[in-house]
């Protein structure tokens, strides 16, 4: 957290106590398993400004030992989560830790620290020191979506983190060009296999980001793509599709994932047909995509093997969507990606468009922002604003003739169309 020269504390103590006051009369109003789930703006003011005055007040020295404790706690739920320690814990009682230590086939002095740190989950005191649940271990229980978030936030972020020193002794203080020798690849002991590969050497830590990748609350939610409320209005590309043959390819969804943007679009886009719908993506993930699709009665979609860095083979499609994708890899391979998009657009559709949605970097970069900037850098790639966009879409042989942001969204939609007379 940077410090702030014009911080005023008597202002923002006053502000905390107003808010405080704020958030005490709502939870008044509500049942607690209720009142979680209210106010989240309110409740991010609070935790924000009493940050700040914990940081500009607590003994420097504090301040720093606090980043220690963040490592620590960090360190001890990843392996409580390994462990799968949290679900041992009874959600509306306790266990004792001699008996979690048993369940766990562990020294019983190892379930002791998650609950010393940061507490994951609360402990009482000896003679008897027992474990309940805190306000936020629930989150890291197995059946839960953010638990899987967390092995992959360890995996894609504090691993190679922790590699930093020796990554950039070994090949120079500049950011990764890729597919091979990022961060990522370093940190997890295979430097020269793009980051894709890496994972597929280690199962439990695909099928986790996979099902990081299924779960709605962590990989998009319900993006609205019609109407005023549209980040990005795709009603025309229905209009479109009625004019096209039935049979044609209208939009392709490039490294599609499992199917989670498709299927947005068919709920939002009257007049686009399932049929009219391409997903591709590579081998590992396509079958389970085609098993999702037809999961939710969109078995008409095409679905098909690819790897966008090699020529598309289908031509001439109104609309190519490429969502998180150019911001996992360097400039040179996105515009790779963006090149082989340009030379399949048709020439006789004035329309057709690559659109590239994807989580920006923003005017003033905020930390949750500069942390998916410095994650990306890791995978080898990085966040972007409208003048890098511009410039990787120019290189491919593209223009902008759309960006779109919405205040408080950090996700931006980029249309691109061909530049006249580029081959």
């Amino acid at each position: 957290m940077p410090s702030n020269s014009g911080f005023d504390l008597a202002l923002a103590a006053e502000s905390l106590r107003d808010d405080v006051r704020r958030l005490a009369r709502i939870n008044a109003t509500m049942h607690p398993h209720e009142a979680e789930d209210n106010a989240a703006e309110l409740r991010r003011r609070i935790a924000k400004t009493a940050k700040q005055i914990a940081f500009e007040t607590a003994p420097r020295m504090d301040v720093v030992k606090d980043d220690w404790i963040v490592l620590g706690s960090v360190a001890a739920w990843n392996i409580f989560i390994d462990w799968r320690a949290f679900d041992r814990i009874p959600l509306d009682g306790y266990i004792s830790i001699s008996d979690l230590a048993r369940l766990l086939n562990a020294q019983e002095s190892l379930p002791e620290y998650p609950p010393s740190s940061s507490p994951p989950a609360n402990s009482s005191p000896a003679p008897s020191p027992t474990l309940t649940h805190s306000r936020i271990s629930p989150f890291y229980i197995g059946t839960n979506p953010l638990s899987d978030t967390c092995i992959v936030a360890v995996g894609n972020a504090m691993k190679p983190f922790s590699q930093w020193p020796e990554y950039f002794r070994a090949y120079g203080r500049r950011e990764p060009v890729g597919p091979g020798f990022t961060p990522f690849s370093f940190g997890w002991g295979h430097a020269p296999l793009p980051p894709w590969e890496v994972k597929v050497l280690y199962p439990l830590y695909a099928s986790a980001f996979m099902r990081t990748m299924r779960s709605k609350q962590i990989a998009g939610g319900d993006m609205v793509l019609t109407g005023e409320e549209a980040l990005c209005d795709l009603e025309w590309v229905g209009i479109e599709a009625l004019t096209m043959d039935e049979n044609a390819a209208v939009v392709v969804d490039v490294g599609g994932g499992l199917g989670q943007l498709i299927h947005l679009v068919l709920r939002d886009v009257v007049g686009l047909l399932p049929r009219q719908c391409v997903l591709q993506d590579r081998r590992e993930v396509i079958e389970e995509a085609r098993a999702e699709l037809m999961r939710h009665g969109l078995d008409e979609v095409v679905v098909m093997e690819h790897d966008f860095h090699h020529e598309q083979p289908i031509k001439g499609a109104l609309v190519y969507l490429l969502r998180r994708i150019l911001c996992d890899y360097s400039d040179e391979m996105a515009t790779g990606i963006l090149r082989r998009l340009a030379e399949a657009l048709p020439a006789d559709k004035p329309n057709a468009r690559v659109i590239i949605i994807e989580e920006r970097l923003l005017e003033v970069p905020t930390p949750e922002n500069c942390i998916v900037d410095l994650v990306m850098m890791n995978l080898g790639g990085m966040l972007r604003n409208y003048d890098k966009y511009r410039e990787i879409v120019a290189a491919a042989g593209l223009t902008v003739v759309g960006y779109h942001i919405q205040d408080g969204n950090p996700i931006c939609a980029v249309e691109c169309v061909k530049i006249e007379g580029a081959a």
